[in-house]
């Protein structure tokens, strides 16, 4: 089980987590090793109420593909613990920030 608040939270298996090979130079096991992590959560299936899951859509933005599924990488290391923590704490991060209520903004008489 996955927390993001009190009364949020999400079923492991809703995040996926792969590892990829990642591009370009970074040493001697980023090319040849699959140290580069992906994550990939469906939005539209998720289990996540329907004005976070609206929210999380336009906070992502581009990450999010046309078919709703959001994509966070982490590539900069070339230590593959390294790069799920960096995914998972801006995944987190993302999911936190859709959680939270706009606030409800009051015109002022002046």
């Amino acid at each position: 089980m996955i927390h993001i608040t009190d009364t949020i939270s999400l079923q492991d298996h809703e995040i996926e987590q792969r590892f990829v090979r990642a591009a370009g130079a970074g040493g001697q096991n980023a090319v040849r090793d699959a140290t580069a992590v992906e994550l990939r959560f469906d939005i539209g299936r998720s289990s996540l109420p329907l004005d976070v899951q609206t929210r999380l859509g336009q906070l992502a933005g581009r990450r999010v593909t046309k078919d709703g599924v959001l994509i966070v990488v982490s590539r900069a290391s070339s230590s593959q613990q390294v790069n799920r923590k960096s995914a998972w704490a801006r995944m987190m991060a993302l999911l936190g920030r859709a959680a939270e209520e706009p606030k409800v903004r009051h015109t002022t008489a002046g």
